[in-house]
């Protein structure tokens, strides 16, 4: 099975960035900061799990991006699209052509 690519991008507010660090097998675990209206993509392997922590201004929570046992059917060709709003993280669900909200911000 192909690598599955996994993108977030940061749609919270302007002047506003999102602080990403994702953990996986043999995915780097460096830090990253996605600009208001850009993105960041990893490529992972099918049988991994890809899980973030994330922060924004005073807010930050843990997801899995990835896994593929729930995501597989659910991206569109290899491809998870993830974008990231101030009242949560939604997936592009292929199946319904549309964004649907998977999680919200610990309060």
């Amino acid at each position: 099975m192909d690598d599955f690519r996994v993108t977030l991008f940061n749609d919270l507010a302007k002047n506003t960035n999102l602080n990403v660090q994702c953990q996986a097998a043999g995915v780097d675990p460096s830090q990253h900061s996605i600009l208001f209206l850009h993105d960041f993509t990893w490529n992972v392997n099918p049988s991994t799990v890809l899980s973030c922590d994330m922060s924004w201004g005073n807010v930050n929570g843990h997801f899995d991006i990835f896994d593929a046992k729930r995501d597989s059917t659910r991206c569109s060709r290899n491809f998870c699209a993830w974008r990231v709003k101030q009242d949560g993280l939604y997936l592009f669900i292929e199946a319904h052509k549309r964004l649907e909200l998977q999680f919200t911000w610990p309060h």
